[in-house]
């Protein structure tokens, strides 16, 4: 019987089943295309699947996708076919599939295993790290039973959050600091944005001084895939301890970015609203010389305007700024 992988997301609070499609797609007829469509929602409900049907693939100028306008602004700053094909995670039966749906389908045989979602030792990754600012003052102000409930709550915050973006993975958890990979700068910096957004109206509703200092950048990094200490695969290399030292340099409510996740985060989204947070500003910091990584590091922030902190990290042992 033939089986068709979808990937079943949930972005900006839509479910989604992106189908992964061969370029041939391109050549039917928009006729043909709606009839197509119309095949994989019927065996979407029929396996209980909830969602928008999004067919992808590889056009000749970039990524293409059949969905309703109105996610259009969503999804041209999230997927692309090579996304949609790491996060397959779910199979349907497609008993009595037309010959066009067959033969447009990235479809596999039942019983065959599906790719693997990281199957090359080494990737280009956008590394998110984090920490909580103070956290030890946190704990002697409100005793270690309080102290552990927010951060039991703060780390549930963020996940929620991880679960609705396409490409955000967990790599590893340790106390109160995360370190996360996305395939693109913008889909990080957006979750960053709203990380900082949530916590600042948790720390309020909570009547507490929670803030957390993030650090994004963008390198190639080799892939562990060996499951070890409760993890099912793991980032290393001098670009994650890069990653790390920029997360280092942030102060409390700040996100600090390296040069080319930024460019890239600001050229996609300089002008769109964020529903629920304000004006973003984006800043240029100069390089910084930083301990640990041999050439100085350009350092950049972004935020928003009036909530951020938005201010240069000030020297300290591990970073100083680099003067000519």
């Amino acid at each position: 019987m033939m089986e068709i992988q979808v990937a079943h997301l949930r972005i900006q609070g839509t479910d989604f089943i992106f189908v992964p499609f061969s370029s041939s797609m391109a050549r039917l007829s928009a006729a043909e295309q709606s009839a197509v469509l119309g095949e994989l929602r019927a065996f979407c409900r029929s396996a209980g699947l909830v969602g928008e049907v999004v067919p992808v693939w590889q056009g000749t100028t970039g990524t293409s996708y059949l969905s309703d306008p109105r996610h259009h602004a969503a999804l041209s700053k999230t997927i692309s076919l090579e996304v949609v094909q790491q996060k397959l995670n779910r199979r349907l039966a497609a008993p009595g599939a037309s010959a066009t749906l067959a033969s447009v389908t990235r479809a596999s045989s039942s019983g065959a295993q599906a790719p693997t979602q990281r199957s090359a030792a080494n990737r280009v990754a956008t590394m998110v790290f984090s920490d909580i600012v103070g956290s030890t003052k946190l704990k002697q102000e409100l005793g270690d039973a309080r102290s552990m409930e927010v951060l039991k709550h703060h780390h549930a915050l963020v996940r929620q959050l991880l679960k609705a973006t396409a490409t955000g993975e967990e790599v590893s958890t340790a106390g109160d600091s995360f370190f996360i990979s996305f395939s693109i700068p913008s889909e990080a910096v957006t979750f960053a944005l709203r990380w900082q957004d949530k916590i600042r109206d948790f720390s309020h509703d909570e009547g507490v001084n929670l803030q957390d200092r993030i650090g994004i950048h963008v390198g190639e990094v080799y892939t562990d895939n060996s499951k070890s200490a409760g993890k099912d695969f793991d980032l290393n290399g001098i670009q994650v301890d890069t990653a790390a030292r920029i997360m280092s340099l942030a102060q409390g409510n700040q996100i600090l970015l390296s040069q080319f996740a930024f460019v890239n985060a600001k050229q996609m989204l300089e002008g769109f609203e964020f529903e629920g947070l304000s004006t973003l500003a984006w800043r240029s910091y100069g390089p910084y010389v930083v301990k640990g990584v041999d050439m100085p590091i350009d350092i950049y922030e972004v935020g928003e305007a009036g909530l951020a902190c938005l201010k240069p990290p000030p020297d300290s042992e591990k970073a100083k700024r680099f003067t000519r």
